[in-house]
């Protein structure tokens, strides 16, 4: 092709930036791809094809128009900020760490740079770290939406409500239609007890987005939706549009079995569970064995080193565990209502730690305990910081059940509850619910919920008779029944005086991130227990893997 005039260049430029302006993507990409084809050392050309790709979801043709345009560039703040942006989103972490060392030599100094710093601060959970490098972005000038709404999240960490909330209005100050910071607010509303506001904010940014589906999920956390509910033609136009493979799918189809399941229409409820598990069951897949043989060496590494004598703490956390959606938040919060308890939720600051020790064991058990004693340390003083002058903190790291004996023997003035539910119960509510991406890849098949439930109590079952009278159990159907006398013993297993307003959970005013933070803001109901009958055809993949269940 024909080298083209400096006049054609600008004139074709100025078609295709009009293109992409106007939202007409694939004008906007053919007419950079023309261009490029007369004049291919225009870094503007290759940078702004880059960004239209990313808009169309060409992540790799976005990839390479970015690495085009840095060629012909190479000291480009604008263009290291956009591929780092577009890195930072990207579900391998390893991607964006090399950018970022790429990106350093140009950026180091730059208000953009820290706050890309405090996105890899906040991932690796040192959110103190990463609270002071947002808000070195923002002093710096890089006042972007997200940059605000991850400073908040950095700031929940830490405990900060107030200014999380603060932060989150600043940039919605700036940026009132980002559906960013919409999500973030509702999220934190939501956790904070204040649902009726959550619940506003988010229709507002389903209103201003009608095809994003995580704003859907949020809301059906949220709300009882009747049959005409606006918003599930909205849900249902919106799946249609999604393809095998869109991260969103999963979101619009488990919103849409809340939906049904909400206004009765029973028979159409797993028709939307299955889409969505599917879909995440091939993005995420679980390695049963592999599972069984981490929960082996645990046995075996205990039954190996258990009667070592061993560094102890004074720490004394109460430490709520279960397998996920078995009652766990609910048992949190009764305790959380004590005057003398802070409910810490999921901290998972030690949990994580021993379990890594205990994969990485090599053979010599006074190391392995010496390395244990300092991470349970490093625990105390979390503790400390974040809780002080609190006489007792309950840790909701849901699975503190597979390394329970070793937490017990490190911590000798702990608390362990371990909560119990109907494996069918269990079951269902496990399938109809969203968790984070990539965490409990079980969740998303029906035969897999029964290996991990069996492998629950197989590990229960170990402790039970390793570490007699180490931890109280309660069952989720029992606490239901008899609410008081249920929680009567709770209390007094977390070595606590009676008050009444453990009955009165559902007042307590106090963040709770999990699944279940809609449900504790009100009163004990009875609706969920025995739910799995209504869907007893559809569970057949569970009912036959799990076997026969003891009721009662």
């Amino acid at each position: 092709m024909a080298a083209l005039s400096k006049q054609q260049i600008k004139d074709q430029f100025a078609k295709a930036r009009q293109a992409q302006q106007s939202g007409r993507l694939g004008d906007a990409e053919r007419g950079y791809k023309k261009l490029l084809q007369g004049a291919p050392n225009l870094a503007e050309v290759h940078f702004n094809l880059a960004e239209v790709s990313l808009l169309l979801g060409k992540v790799a043709q976005a990839a390479s128009g970015f690495e085009a345009a840095l060629k012909l560039r190479p000291n480009e703040p604008a263009i290291w900020i956009s591929y780092l942006d577009m890195a930072s989103k990207h579900p391998n972490p390893q991607n964006f760490e090399l950018l970022r060392k790429r990106a350093s030599p140009v950026l180091k100094q730059t208000p953009a740079f820290a706050f890309y710093e405090g996105l890899a601060q906040l991932r690796a959970k040192s959110w103190e770290k990463a609270a002071q490098l947002f808000k070195a972005a923002l002093s710096g000038g890089f006042r972007q939406p997200q940059v605000f709404a991850e400073y908040s999240a950095a700031l929940v960490e830490l405990k900060q409500y107030a200014l999380a909330r603060e932060q989150i209005e600043n940039g919605l100050a700036l940026a009132p239609t980002n559906a960013l910071l919409l999500s973030r607010k509702a999220s934190l509303l939501q956790s904070m007890g204040e649902l009726d506001e959550a619940r506003a904010t988010l229709q507002k940014a389903i209103d201003l987005s009608p095809k994003a589906g995580w704003h859907y999920a949020s809301y059906a956390s949220l709300t009882k939706m009747a049959a005409d509910d606006p918003n599930i033609p909205k849900m249902k136009a919106a799946l249609k549009m999604r393809r095998a493979g869109d991260e969103d799918l999963p979101n619009l189809a488990y919103a849409l079995a809340k939906a049904m399941e909400d206004s009765g229409q029973h028979s159409k409820v797993f028709g939307y569970l299955d889409q969505a598990n599917h879909a995440l069951a091939k993005a995420y897949p679980y390695d049963a064995a592999a599972v069984e043989a981490i929960a082996e060496r645990t046995r075996k590494l205990f039954d190996e080193f258990g009667d070592m004598a061993v560094p102890t703490s004074t720490a004394a956390p109460i430490f709520v565990t279960g397998a996920p959606r078995s009652g766990t938040t609910l048992v949190e919060q009764i305790l959380a209502s004590h005057s003398r308890v802070e409910g810490g939720g999921e901290m998972g600051l030690i949990q994580p730690k021993i379990a890594d020790l205990i994969t990485g064991q090599s053979g010599d058990g006074e190391m392995f305990w010496a390395k244990c004693a300092e991470a349970v340390r490093e625990f105390e003083a979390d503790l400390a910081r974040l809780f002080p002058d609190v006489p007792h903190v309950t840790d909701k790291s849901i699975s503190s059940y597979a390394t329970l004996g070793f937490l017990a023997k490190l911590m000798p003035n702990a608390r362990f509850v371990v909560v119990r539910r109907d494996p069918r119960d269990n079951a269902l509510s496990i399938y109809k619910n969203q968790f984070k991406a990539g965490l409990h890849r079980y969740a998303n098949r029906l035969d897999h919920i029964a290996i991990f439930l069996r492998q629950f109590e197989d590990m229960v079952d170990f402790w039970r008779d390793r570490c007699p009278n180490r931890f109280h159990e309660i069952r989720y159907e029992d606490l239901i029944a008899d609410p008081e006398g249920q929680s009567k013993a709770l209390v007094a297993a977390a070595g606590l005086e009676w008050e009444d307003t453990c009955l009165s959970f559902y007042e307590t005013k106090r963040e709770v991130r999990t699944l279940s933070a809609t449900q504790v803001r009100q009163p004990m109901y009875s609706s969920s227990v025995g739910a799995w009958k209504r869907f007893e055809r559809d569970m057949q993949p569970f009912l036959k893997q799990y076997g026969s269940v003891e009721d009662g």
